[in-house]
């Protein structure tokens, strides 16, 4: 049996931000129909690891387009990097905004729940749109 090449940790690493993203979004909006607040609790926990786990996503990203491909550019690679590093943005302003004001998100949601409510949407359609695209390569 071959040992497995490094080249193949991309797509370990990558089902943890893919996955823990949509599920903070998702826990986020179950919080605010339902005002169970351990829902709010875990969506920040989901968007805390997700942020710790978007760098390490995104350097095994770039060693596996760099190994694989020979680092070739192309519209999807420009698209993956691109959304790649507006999901570290989007996250890690959504974790530390929410580590720096854990009362942001009662109900009713006022200016800064609005603003946390939006950036874990946008990380959630990021990893949709980065998802997509990596789909392309992997099933062209």
């Amino acid at each position: 049996m071959e040992p497995p090449k490094i080249s193949h940790v991309h797509p370990l690493f990558v089902h943890f931000p893919q996955g823990l993203f949509p599920v903070a979004f998702a826990s986020f909006c179950v919080y605010f129909a339902t005002g169970v607040r351990e829902f709010e609790s875990g969506a920040f926990v989901c968007a805390l690891f997700g942020a710790l786990s978007a760098p390490l996503t995104t350097a095994s990203g770039f060693f596996d387009w760099w190994a694989r491909y020979k680092a070739y550019m192309t519209s999807v690679f420009k698209i993956k990097i691109a959304g790649a590093f507006v999901l570290m943005a989007l996250a890690g302003s959504a974790a530390l905004l929410r580590a720096f004001h854990p009362d942001l998100a009662v109900l009713p949601l006022g200016g800064l729940g609005w603003v946390y409510f939006g950036l874990l949407a946008a990380c959630a359609a990021t990893c949709m749109v980065v998802g997509h695209y990596g789909g392309k390569l992997v099933f062209h």
